[in-house]
């Protein structure tokens, strides 16, 4: 059952992927002005290419889900930043750009991670734990997203806290989406409603809060702080919580912590390599705005080489 989640998160990832390729040819064309403001939904609705990779993100969120329904999250979680690799390997087949030294490092991290972190992982379950356990983490993140959005609104200056708010608020998403995948296997529909309209609410918000600060900082300092607080923190939630124990298997939670760690930091380099950077819609690293995976919408200026991966 793992392998298949595995595998499930793996087409996840691809999907993400080409969603980015596919939304970058509508970065940065919303007025700045718009950040933090339901507004900008309207004006991005009416682009294709944007609807498109929305399309993508659509199909990739219940096959995330799929995946949680058969494998931990503390596997799923991680597999899903292998959508870095994607990207990697279309700059590499569709714009001939050159895999260094740092690209392949990153690369050989993501994987090492993974595989450390499946090895490592404690037995699948769909068992959530305690209400009160599970509202712990839930309030805690949450009241975190909420009140850095707030204080973005407030102080336009400081665009850090959409990104920690945009952090917060995925990793609050990616904890809620097991709890939706655990009791859709359990068959408590009506406690799926809830967490699927939870998932959809926060969800909008963690998107207002990267594409907004997106507009202001460049993506080279957006995505892997997004990335670093996104990728670990839905698994120690669902630790924190008991939505996942390891009984017996206690000792393999400093392995797990290590694979969870060398993956996030492999998704870092990747983040701010010239390759990616490219294929996601910026001409070379901290010069133009470049999307984070996983997000319904980016920021950033069109790039030429942008538009030659969404054209082709």
């Amino acid at each position: 059952m793992i392998a298949l989640g595995v595998l499930v998160a793996l087409a996840a990832a691809v999907a993400n992927a080409f969603a980015v390729v596919l939304q970058a040819a509508e970065d940065k064309q919303a007025p700045i002005s718009e950040g933090g403001h339901a507004s900008l939904f309207a004006r991005l609705i009416h682009r294709p290419r944007w609807l498109a990779g929305t399309g993508l993100m659509c199909v990739a969120w219940p096959l995330q889900i799929l995946a949680l329904g058969l494998a931990p999250i503390t596997v799923v979680q991680p597999t899903l930043s292998s959508s870095q690799l994607v990207l990697l390997a279309v700059a590499r087949t569709k714009l001939g750009e050159r895999v260094g030294r740092v690209e392949a490092a990153g690369a050989a991290a993501i994987v090492a991670g993974v595989a450390l972190v499946v090895w490592a992982a404690p037995k699948h379950t769909s068992d959530n734990s305690s209400v009160l356990r599970v509202a712990e983490p839930l309030v805690v993140v949450g009241l975190g997203a909420l009140i850095a959005y707030t204080l973005g609104r407030r102080n336009p200056r400081a665009p850090v806290l959409f990104v920690l708010g945009a952090g917060l608020a995925y990793a609050w998403v990616d904890f809620v989406n097991k709890l939706l995948a655990n009791d859709i296997a359990r068959g408590v529909w009506w406690l799926a409603a809830v967490w699927l309209a939870a998932t959809i609410a926060m969800g909008a918000l963690a998107f207002l809060q990267e594409t907004t600060a997106l507009q202001r900082r460049p993506a080279v300092t957006v995505s892997p702080v997004v990335g670093s607080v996104q990728d670990p923190l839905p698994v120690v939630m669902a630790l924190w919580s008991g939505v996942e124990v390891w009984s017996s298997g206690s000792h393999r939670i400093v392995p797990l912590a290590i694979g969870l760690l060398i993956a996030t930091a492999g998704g870092a380099v990747l983040g701010r390599s010239d390759a990616v950077a490219r294929v996601s819609g910026e001409g070379a690293t901290g010069a133009l705005n470049r999307p984070r995976l996983g997000t319904c919408a980016r920021a950033g200026r069109v790039s030429t080489t942008a538009q030659a991966v969404s054209d082709g």
